[in-house]
């Protein structure tokens, strides 16, 4: 099955394609909840396995922490 990403221009145009994928009956999620899970699995595999792999989770961290933030430029 193939997967489509749709950037809606305003909040109004995301709920309507929401409403629509709800009405045709297909199964949608955001990013954001995709995101979350996958976290949520990785978190609950972590609570079996007795290690931690520090970079791993610093890298995680890090890459959520810099999510769209604007390149740094060094001004000097």
């Amino acid at each position: 099955m193939e997967t489509i990403i749709i950037h809606p221009k305003d909040k109004a145009e995301l709920n309507f394609f929401l409403e629509l994928a709800q009405r045709l009956g297909t199964k949608f999620t955001s990013i954001d909840e995709l995101e979350d899970k996958e976290l949520l699995k990785a978190m609950k595999e972590n609570l079996t396995s007795g290690e931690t792999d520090k970079e791993s989770i610093m890298k995680t961290l890090n890459n959520i922490l810099n999510e769209n933030q604007a390149p740094y430029k060094n001004e000097g």
